[in-house]
């Protein structure tokens, strides 16, 4: 599962790519907006991959929502030890590490998610150099999912 909230379309089409190469190694890819998505949907996805723009180094207020939401899992630990992964596209690659470095606290650090390192679109980046690295993102979280 791909949860992403995207102001201007940069972070949706991240999730987009992402999905597709989580898909072109054989995995079923939802790809839904924070907005949609519900802790539930979180508990039943046999991975999940999070996506926010960066705003003031830190993650969107609709993925903060879904984040302080998941609370409601974690004593009962049921995201624990499920393959993770996150995103984020930012003006600037500092503030773009401290909005992985949150997702990845609240999703590896407390919910125990076995996350691999999320990526970052800066504001300049090449996109073509962007796409294939979220195609490759998406693989490789697709590939460790499959190891499982």
């Amino acid at each position: 599962m791909i949860v992403y909230y995207s102001g201007t379309g940069n972070t949706r089409k991240m999730a987009e790519e992402i999905g597709e190469g989580a898909r072109s190694v054989g995995v079923n890819v939802e790809i839904l907006r924070a907005e949609e998505c519900n802790v539930e949907d979180l508990a039943s996805a046999d991975g999940v991959v999070i996506g926010s723009p960066t705003y003031f180094s830190n993650v969107a207020w609709q993925v903060k929502k879904l984040i302080d939401g998941s609370i409601s899992l974690y004593g009962s630990r049921r995201l624990k030890g499920k393959v993770g992964g996150c995103f984020t596209s930012s003006g600037t690659r500092r503030d773009g590490e401290e909005c992985i470095r949150m997702i990845e606290l609240a999703f590896g650090y407390h919910h125990g998610m076995r996350m691999i390192p999320g990526i970052i679109r800066a504001s300049g980046d090449d996109e073509e150099k962007v796409s294939r690295i979220c195609r490759e993102y998406g693989e490789r979280i697709a590939k460790r999912i499959l190891k499982e």
